[in-house]
């Protein structure tokens, strides 16, 4: 008898603690709801152009216009430009997240800056930061440049993995990425960019072209998204399709290391 009175009082216990288990785990699934963290449902894409005017963005006049449902940024040798210029999103600053447009470009090199802070005249339009660069030479293609950050410059090339712990000689390339594939930056290509805490990785054309661990000590965290002008020949660029989301938390892991396996052929 007191054999199944103790079987009896242990499985009721059993019983009640996996129950309080389930309900405290679903409390606490609610909670997490309730406060707005998101998941991986709800971090969805958000359309940054509308096809028809430059809404959303801000930009020097007579350097950027919407032609045939792109943006067109565009100078003219009869009126240079004295230093980059950029055309600069007001929706926010980005922090951890993805991008991605299709763009061409001819007569000089454009880029993607992120993560920026303007830089002097707020008038000039200038941004000081990371940029996802846009450039003919094909070692140039998709690298990440420090535009306007102090002696940085090149931070890596195209097809460079590194590690990057102060200036030029504190950057060390750990390994190679990509498949070398020649790109023309006349025709339309894809530029995608997912930065998650202090990785940064480049792709063109699903194609990893850089892929950066940033432990600068002036590294930035957070700060404006801009669409290049390069001072000097004449130029043309081109975007469209372009598209942005904040990334966080496990989905954020998730979509940083689906990009990182992504070396072309």
């Amino acid at each position: 008898m007191k054999k199944r009175y103790i079987v009896a009082v242990v499985t009721a216990l059993f019983y009640s603690s996996t129950c309080y288990a389930q309900t405290t785990s679903k409390l606490v699934a609610s909670s997490v709801a309730a406060v707005g963290v998101p998941n991986a449902s709800t971090q969805k894409f958000q359309t940054l152009f509308n096809g028809k005017d430059l809404s959303g963005w801000k930009g020097k006049a007579g350097l950027w216009r919407v032609e045939n449902g792109t943006i067109v940024g565009e100078t003219k040798a009869e009126a240079p430009i004295p230093a980059n210029t950029f055309l600069i999103w007001q929706g926010g600053q980005v922090v951890d997240f993805e991008f991605s447009c299709q763009v061409k470009f001819t007569g000089n090199n454009s880029g993607v800056q992120y993560r920026s802070e303007v830089f002097g005249d707020p008038d000039d339009l200038a941004l000081r930061g990371y940029q996802a660069d846009l450039h003919p030479k094909q070692e140039y293609f998709g690298m990440l440049y420090g535009e306007k950050y102090g002696k940085r410059g090149i931070i890596a090339k195209r097809g460079q993995k590194v590690v990057a712990k102060g200036d030029k000689k504190l950057v060390k390339v750990t390994g190679e990425v990509g498949d070398g594939t020649e790109l023309n930056g006349e025709e339309w290509n894809t530029l995608r960019i997912v930065v998650v805490g202090n990785r940064m990785i480049h792709l063109v054309n699903d194609v990893v072209t850089v892929d950066v661990t940033e432990s600068h000590p002036d590294a930035i965290a957070k700060g404006y998204l801009g669409l290049q002008l390069h001072r000097g020949n004449p130029m043309k660029v081109e975007f469209r399709k372009l598209k942005y989301r904040a990334l966080t938390g496990k989905h954020a892991k998730q979509t940083l290391d689906a990009a990182s396996r992504l070396h072309g052929k």
